[in-house]
């Protein structure tokens, strides 16, 4: 689980006829580590992302989240028209962005102010409105909506024009069949402001007109039925809009149906500089025929024949071309037809920049032919391809593995269907396969120092990226990185995360030749340091009742800033106990737990499972000496830690020995400074024993507190983002509400009261959020951190309250704080201490960004005194990782004029300390 830094909290003061209190809080800045990446395989070896120190910070994973819907685009500038108060307001579809327009909103505005807006379904892209008004001067904006909302307004219209009636269209060719005619024309040259629906078609016979038939707004040709043959026609067309009908035109050339010249045609689109030769035909009428073009042009290059008909020649523009053929029969009845010929280009080869090649390496080039007819045929019309290479004759492509470098220069030749043909030439340059040759520059290091490697590329071009890897004595590859080629080198300067021999070596994948290269392995040692690896809680004690070997447990913690790799490292104990952990075991993360337990391990949370189970972690105590080491998989096999009272499982000063194996739960904890392990090299000076009694535990002196091992997936974080401050920050740190003094009464011991509100500073909710006491007076238990321990400390306990919640006014406004209980193992009483949690409860969804929630610490006083109480907040979520800060640690608040004024000059020496005095009776 990703762990971020822990965030400390202290408080401290003097527990007599008076207490003061102050509280610190630092928080720290954040640095990441450059991610690589990542393989398969070392998907599996990574950790995830760690709290470090700001050199080596793991940066978190992102996140693939399903791309948000987009607005529309703003239309274009619409038209509007007007005549009284209906306006109609006309405009294009503007993009949708991928996302189907559902609607348009139509804004007026009357002198320039906003006067209405109205939506409409996007069925159409032309709106009617009534305005409140027909005076003023009058623009209208369009906006289109989709699934995201609405799109950005188009620009104002033009002041409208006069809305009126569609001018009258303009008919360019009539020919008739038996009982139909087809008709073709020209649109109005003016639609009046409002877009054209439909056309009205108006049969005549003799110059009466018969009943219209209605056709669609386009396509601008249509065919008109129940004509009777052997009857003279002429029509007319008008244009129908929402204003209603326009004028109508001209009348057409008279046609007489099964016996005016029925046109029709049946001709194939045309080439540029392709031969062309299409007739127009004709049906029913009298010859000979007269051919003559009435409206439009013919395709640039070619004529029609007025005798046959043939429209022949060789095309010189591309192009679409449309033009009206009228025939003439020779009793003087007419047809016309309305034609249109598309002029295809001719063929012509378009390559791209030609590739760069490379022995060995795929190659493709594939070029395109714009023009020209298909089916298409390639080839070369000279020279040779490189050895390796072939070309496809359908589609060009020339492609394979060259095996020669060298410059090749070739004619490349495409053949269209109608046997045209373009040639272009191209000139391949194939270059020897790239090699890499990567160095190092050390061939051992100490775990957690960097090394540099650097890959040389050559002998030809090489750009691409270079990805390094590392081959671990397990046989496990791990993806360590990439970097982007520059001048024909990659550098990566990085720490690798396994003990032991790392080969180490570099893929190359080359972006101009398709290239792939392995370079050679470079053996790197990587050497382990005492502290690297630290024992950070154990027990090899047993409780009651149950065999002591089957209720054992280590925390192995990695006290670096890189992610460090399990398999190997090796768990010793007294009597030829080791255990091994398997090749199976993922990296353990920077500042994280790695919880080994035997078959009953069941301290703190049973609900959450060990890491690893073994059989055992060393005899029963008292039969054959109790301690542990961690042995790490390097050359020398060197052992980081060891923690015991067996001299050779111990650092340092050993731990005091049980007189007879302990029936109580109990754990031996290392002490935490700033929010890390502390590691003086001395067992007696960096551990605790913790049990949930008061007082010596079989002949060792102990701590009241909890056991309550790390896991690498356990359910909590460290984090500094989740910030504790006063409840009330108007007030001092010793005065209420932050703090609270209850007197003594004879049912009830004198208690201690500390009241905070905890802040997410995140960007995520925070699901669970607890405290763990780090430090705290009491008995055996732990200093203030790098000060001497005051004379007179007081001896507290935590305890459960005696009522769940309280209300307070804060800033004007009324706050209910939780009066947390203690986590098991710990129980009340005796309560609480040293390694003992606090869990609070959040709001259903979490603690969200910037929500606080209020809390408080309830503690007994045993004794009188000097006082000092230090925490961690623990969470899941919060936001982004950040490495652990640095805790300020509360100054002894002195009785005296004197002590005060000693006191000022020390913590001016510290600007982390902030110490607010104040007292209560």
């Amino acid at each position: 689980m990703p762990r971020t830094s822990r965030l400390r909290m202290l408080v401290a003061g003097v527990i007599a006829g008076s207490l003061v209190a102050s509280a610190i809080t630092t928080p720290t800045n954040a640095a990441a580590r450059s991610p690589g990446r990542t393989s398969p395989v070392a998907a599996q070896q990574a950790a995830p992302p760690q709290a470090a120190p700001p050199q080596a910070a793991a940066a978190p994973a992102p996140l693939v989240e399903k791309a948000k819907p987009v607005k529309p685009a703003a239309p274009a500038r619409p038209k509007a028209a007007k005549k009284g108060t209906t306006a109609v307001v006309t405009w294009k579809a503007p993009k949708d962005n991928g996302n189907k327009i559902t609607e348009y909103v139509v804004t007026s505005y009357r002198d320039g102010r906003k006067a209405a807006t109205k939506a409409f379904d996007a069925k159409q892209t032309s709106r009617k409105l009534t305005l409140p008004s027909a005076k003023g001067a009058w623009t209208f904006t369009v906006a289109a909506k989709n699934t995201a909302g609405v799109g950005p307004a188009s620009k104002r219209s033009a002041p409208p024009k006069l809305l009126a009636l569609p001018s009258a269209p303009t008919i360019r060719a009539v020919t008739a069949d038996v009982t139909t005619a087809v008709i073709s024309w020209s649109p109005p040259a003016s639609d009046g402001g409002s877009p054209i629906t439909n056309y009205l078609i108006f049969p005549y016979i003799g110059g009466v007109k018969q009943a219209s038939q209605t056709v669609p707004a386009s396509p601008l040709t249509a065919t008109v039925g129940g004509l009777t043959a052997g009857i003279t026609y002429t029509f007319t067309i008008a244009a129908l809009t929402s204003q209603g009908l326009g004028p109508e035109s001209a009348p057409s050339h008279p046609v007489v149906p099964n016996e005016s010249p029925w046109v029709f045609w049946n001709g194939n689109n045309a080439e540029v500089g392709v031969a062309y030769s299409q007739n127009v035909d004709v049906s029913r009428g009298q010859a000979p025929w007269t051919f003559s073009i009435t409206y439009g042009a013919l395709p640039p290059g070619l004529t029609l024949n007025p005798n046959t008909g043939l429209i022949a020649g060789i095309p010189t523009t591309a192009g679409s071309f449309a033009f009206v053929v009228r025939v003439v029969g020779s009793a003087g009845r007419i047809g016309s037809r309305l034609i249109t010929i598309s002029v295809t280009p001719a063929p012509n080869i378009v390559i791209p920049a030609v590739p760069l090649g490379e022995v060995n390496a795929p190659y493709s080039l594939r070029p395109t032919v714009v023009g020209g007819v298909a089916p298409y045929v390639w080839s070369l019309a000279s020279g040779v391809l490189p050895p390796g290479l072939s070309i496809d004759p359908n589609t060009g492509e020339i492609s394979g593995r060259p095996t020669t470098a060298g410059t090749f220069g070739v004619d490349l030749r495409v053949t269209d269907a109608a046997g045209l043909s373009d040639v272009t030439q191209i000139r391949i340059v194939i270059q020897p396969q790239t090699v890499v040759t990567l160095t190092a520059s050390a061939s051992s290091v100490n775990f957690d120092s960097p090394v540099t490697f650097t890959a040389n590329l050559g002998p030809g071009e090489a750009e691409g990226t270079v990805t390094i890897f590392d081959r671990q004595r397990t046989g496990v590859t791990v993806n360590l990185g990439t970097q982007t080629v520059s001048f024909n080198r990659a550098t990566f300067t990085l720490k690798l995360p396994a003990f032991g021999l790392n080969q180490v070596f570099v893929d190359f994948d080359s972006t101009i030749t398709n290239g792939e290269s392995v370079s050679n392995t470079v053996p790197v040692q990587v050497n382990g340091v005492p502290g690297q690896l630290l024992i950070d809680q154990f027990r090899q004690s047993g409780i009651a009742n149950t065999p002591s070997q089957f209720d054992q447990y280590v925390v192995l913690y990695n006290n670096t800033s890189i992610p460090m790799q399990l398999p190997g490292i090796k768990v010793e104990a007294p009597g030829g106990v080791v255990i091994e952990i398997p090749n199976t075991a993922t990296t353990i993360g920077p500042r994280v737990g790695y919880l080994i337990g035997t078959a009953r391990y069941n301290v703190a949370f049973p609900t959450i499972p060990a890491d690893l189970l073994v059989p055992t972690l060393g005899p029963v105590p008292n039969t054959g000496g109790t301690g542990l080491r961690l042995r790490v998989p390097d050359a020398a096999g060197t052992i980081t830690d060891a923690a015991g009272s067996t001299p050779g499982w111990s650092t340092g000063t050993p731990l005091p020995a049980f007189t007879s194996p302990p029936t109580v739960q109990n754990a031996w904890v290392r002490l935490r400074v700033s929010g890390t392990p502390q590691d003086t090299r001395d067992n007696r000076t960096d551990f605790r024993l913790v049990a949930n009694v008061i007082g010596p535990v079989n002949g060792v002196p102990s701590t009241l507190g909890s056991p309550s091992p790390l896991r690498q997936f356990g359910p909590f974080e460290q984090s500094n983002i989740l910030q504790t401050t006063l409840l009330d920050p108007t007030k001092a740190s010793n005065a209420a509400p932050n703090q609270q003094i209850i007197d003594a009464t004879p049912t009830s011991p004198k208690r201690l009261i500390i009241r905070r509100a905890i802040t997410n500073r995140g960007v995520t909710p925070a699901t669970l959020v607890r405290l763990r006491i780090s430090t705290l007076s009491q008995v055996n238990g732990a200093p203030i951190p790098g000060t001497p321990t005051p004379p007179n400390p007081a001896e507290l306990r935590a305890v459960n309250p005696t009522t769940p919640t309280e209300t307070f006014t804060v800033g004007g406004r009324t706050v209910t704080v939780q009066n947390l209980d203690l986590d098991p193992p710990s129980v009340d009483p005796p309560g609480g201490g040293l390694s003992s949690t606090l869990t609070a409860q959040l709001p259903l969804g979490g603690l969200p960004p910037g929500g606080t929630v209020y809390i408080a610490l309830v503690f007994e006083v045993d004794k009188g005194g000097t006082f000092w109480v230090g925490w961690d907040v623990e969470a899941i979520g919060g936001g982004p990782v950040t490495p652990p800060g640095l805790a300020a640690t509360a100054a002894v608040t002195p009785k005296t004029q004197k002590a005060a004024k000693k006191a000022a000059a020390q913590r001016a020496k510290s600007q982390q300390l902030t110490n607010v005095r104040g007292s209560t009776r």
